[in-house]
């Protein structure tokens, strides 16, 4: 006998690829409706006011997803590095057939998202210089016309008006109520400052609230109150919760109080320093005035002194008085100087005689050699030895040759003591030695 054949079971019913997708959606809805997911940001993008992210850890990531109204709740940006704790559900994408969270809150992991989200705003606007002192405008050092901005109701206002009366009464103080605290009081601090700055005619503004926690003082850390405050043209005063607290507003104001009640103190000085300050300005006016009018009056005495000396009588005065002067100091010198050339002269006298007596001496010897020499060689001792020396009578020229004197010419004969007449006669011809 043989065994009968077991029935092969019947194959599962085929899903489409919608139904499977829509069956698995629903059961991790179900299933998975509320649950925490730990990991780094590796990837944040924001596209129509939704956020798309992907969270890693060592060895795997997964995808999600955030909703433009629960990311406007995040208070600090998502960025890609942050260890972060993802609260919401796990859904199917079916379109792509993508597994994901629908995330509805991201929290930090390790500092509160309160604290996460002024770090990143202080480093961004510090970044743009909207904290650099080189911007910080000064404040009036007695404003006539103050704005405050601040909750109507609370001690905070009484505080304030009640300083500025006390020190200073009198001041025009305008007061803009707006909510310091919760999701709206951002958006009324951001409209009061430009309600203000377009009205004008304010020296000074304050923004002020009391101490509070992290979260009260939330809308001080806003960057729309911020950008706000570097935008006013009224020289603002931040003065935000107790001494410790320290705002975005406070790094952004002209100048920040550590109370509300200091921020009054700071705008406006007490009416008695205001008074002493002014005693002691009339006091250093006075002592101005007074060496201002005793150095006028001995530039006045210097002057009359001056105008003294220019008067025709004075000066012809003092030109005599120099002349005398000039004149003595003259005939010093020139006494002196006389006296100087005479001692010159003897000096140069007792030098010079013996000298030129020698140079004397030797140029007399020179000159009597130098005589004889002449003597010996002039036409004279030629004479004296028989010579005679004959010229033409008519031109007086020196006859050396028989040709220049022909028969009949008349001659002068100079002898060695006189001269003889004689003329010619006989050929030239025959005259020649």
């Amino acid at each position: 006998m043989f065994p009968r054949p077991v029935p092969a079971a019947a194959p599962p019913r085929p899903y489409t690829v919608t139904e499977l997708l829509a069956e698995v959606g629903s059961v991790l809805r179900t299933t998975w409706r509320d649950l925490s997911v730990v990991g780094e940001v590796a990837r944040f993008d924001e596209r129509g006011g939704h956020g798309y992210f992907v969270l890693k850890d060592k060895t795997a990531t997964v995808s999600g997803i955030i909703f433009a109204s629960d990311l406007r709740r995040v208070p600090f940006r998502i960025e890609p590095g942050l260890e972060v704790v993802v609260r919401g559900s796990l859904d199917l994408y079916a379109p792509q057939g993508r597994f994901q969270i629908k995330a509805f809150s991201v929290e930090p992991v390790g500092r509160g998202a309160l604290q996460l989200a002024f770090e990143q705003l202080k480093a961004r606007l510090e970044a743009e210089g909207l904290f650099a002192a080189e911007r910080k405008r000064p404040i009036p050092k007695l404003p006539r016309r103050i704005a405050v901005v601040t909750s109507p109701s609370g001690a905070v206002l009484r505080d304030i008006l009640h300083v500025l009366s006390r020190r200073f009464d009198g001041l025009a103080v305008t007061v803009y109520p707006v909510r310091v605290q919760g999701e709206l009081a951002a958006a009324e601090i951001v409209a009061a400052l430009a309600h203000l700055d377009r009205r004008g005619g304010f020296d000074v503004l304050i923004l002020a609230r009391g101490g509070g926690s992290p979260e009260d003082l939330a809308p001080f850390n806003d960057e729309r109150v911020a950008r706000a405050l570097a935008r006013s043209s009224i020289p603002t005063i931040s003065g935000v919760g107790h001494e410790t607290d320290v705002t975005i507003a406070d790094l952004v104001a002209d100048l920040r109080a550590p109370t509300p009640s200091a921020a009054a103190e700071l705008v406006v000085p007490e009416r008695l320093e205001v008074a002493a300050a002014l005693a002691e300005l009339a006091r250093r006016a006075r002592f101005r005035s007074a060496a201002g009018l005793a150095g006028a009056r001995g530039e006045l005495a210097a002057e009359g002194r001056a105008l003294e000396r220019l008067r025709p009588e004075a000066q012809l005065a003092q030109a005599r008085e120099r002349a005398g002067w000039l004149l003595d100091r003259a005939t010093r010198h020139v006494g002196e100087d006389l006296r100087h050339r005479r001692a010159a002269h003897a000096a140069l006298a007792a030098r010079l005689t013996p000298a030129v007596q020698a140079r004397l001496s030797v140029d007399r010897g020179a000159l009597e050699r130098a005589a004889a020499a002449l003597s010996a060689l002039g036409p004279q001792a030629t004479l004296e030895r028989g010579y005679a020396i004959v010229r033409r009578t008519a031109d007086g020229v020196v006859v050396r040759d028989p040709v220049d004197a022909p028969d009949g010419e008349l001659l002068s004969v100079r002898i060695a003591h006189g001269r003889l007449a004689a003329r010619v006669e006989g050929s030239p011809e025959n005259g020649r030695d």
